[in-house]
């Protein structure tokens, strides 16, 4: 959705400028920064379940972690296969934690079954979606292709968990009550059908890559 676009080099270039010498001079390190970013996660989950606009500033302050690991190990030369293999496996564990928290927001709100097909539906697109990636460069193809990468879906679920409240407090005062949690619903919905065309069209795209090495 965002890459190549003037607006992600444009937040990278911030991140250099801006952020990354900051914590140089801290003598913070890029692991330093993924372990930070899984305990963000652990309470963005726990904010979730009770009150959705801290989920959602914390889930995009996840989000933020995440890109900035990978500047800082840039800047400082620590781009190493351990530290590369540890954000991959954590980044999993970071929005798994986040779908959890969301599970138990609408456990507290009894939400019908459909919530529960939803989120399990973005689970095996979410996984899938990282998985074709990486059995791809295994077999050295490139493969970042589709829109719901794990970039666009941390800032959608952000968003949401953010105006989630407003439009709940619309819907109850002189709102319809269909718009109560609309944007939880409405982000559910899209991830659950982008995650897995995402998925599909990697698969696809791969496929057709090695049929033309045949």
């Amino acid at each position: 959705m965002l890459k190549g676009t003037p607006i992600e080099s444009g937040y990278y270039s911030f991140l250099e400028r801006r952020i990354v010498p900051k914590l140089i001079y801290l003598k913070l390190t890029p692991n330093h920064v993924t372990y930070g970013g899984l305990i963000i996660s652990m309470l963005a989950g726990l904010s979730f379940v009770y009150y959705p606009l801290a989920g959602g500033l914390l889930t995009l302050l996840t989000g933020l972690l995440d890109t900035l690991d990978g500047s800082l190990a840039r800047a400082t030369g620590e781009s190493k296969k351990f530290g590369a293999f540890l954000d991959s496996i954590l980044d999993r564990y970071t929005e798994l934690i986040i779908y959890l928290g969301i599970c138990g927001y609408f456990y507290r709100h009894e939400a019908q079954p459909i919530f529960w097909l939803l989120i399990l539906l973005i689970l095996f697109g979410s996984l899938m979606v990282s998985y074709t990636r990486a059995r791809a460069e295994g077999l050295g193809e490139r493969c970042a292709v589709g829109v719901f990468q794990r970039g666009e879906r941390i800032i959608l679920l952000g968003v949401a968990g953010i105006l989630n409240p407003f439009v709940n407090l619309f819907s109850s005062t002189s709102g319809p009550s269909w718009a109560y949690d609309l944007p939880l619903t409405g982000v559910l919905v899209v991830l659950a059908v982008g995650t897995n065309i995402t998925a599909i069209g990697r698969f696809l795209h791969v496929l057709n890559n090695l049929r033309k090495k045949m």
